[in-house]
């Protein structure tokens, strides 16, 4: 007799919840099919929801911020060519010093987890050529390089838009 106790009032609270459930999931498919005959203004809309919800407030900003993290990049790639050591730790500390998060225009807490983590690794590994670069061996510095480019690659094959 006890169970029954138990039963009958998560059959009265789980009904509810299916019911509205049920009714929630056919709103959103009428709301789908109207979507269908957007007009013009609609289809602006959606295009400006859109890039609302990109991961910077301003595309021309971020680009200019990326161009000069590139710009460090190739002075550093030529630096690392020469061997020349103080150069190399210059633009690294450079690259460690700027972030594409900051870029972004928004919190930590607004961007995608994903992107956070690789901003991290980026300043992580930029911090690992200045060691390498104090150690002065140009096979650790080559393979720290590598890594720090891969953190780059990663990033750009998950957020760069392809023109």
């Amino acid at each position: 007799m006890k169970a029954h106790w138990l039963i009958v009032p998560l059959i009265i609270v789980l009904i509810p919840l299916f019911y509205f459930s049920r009714e929630q999931f056919t709103h959103h498919a009428e709301i789908s099919d109207e979507g269908l005959d957007l007009n013009k203004e609609e289809m602006e809309m959606l295009v400006y929801d859109d890039e609302k919800s990109s991961i910077y407030e301003s595309v021309s900003k971020f680009r200019m911020h990326m161009k000069s993290l590139d710009e460090y990049d190739d002075a550093l790639a030529e630096a690392i060519e020469m061997q020349n050591w103080d150069d190399i730790s210059k633009y690294a500390l450079m690259l460690k010093n700027t972030s594409p998060l900051i870029f972004t225009g928004m919190r930590k807490v607004e961007l995608p987890k994903d992107f956070v983590l690789l901003d991290t690794a980026f300043h992580f590994q930029s911090l690992a050529v200045v060691e390498a670069c104090e150690s002065r061996e140009m096979v650790k510095m080559n393979i720290e390089y590598e890594k720090l480019q891969k953190t780059c690659d990663d990033c750009h094959e998950k957020y760069k838009k392809k023109e």
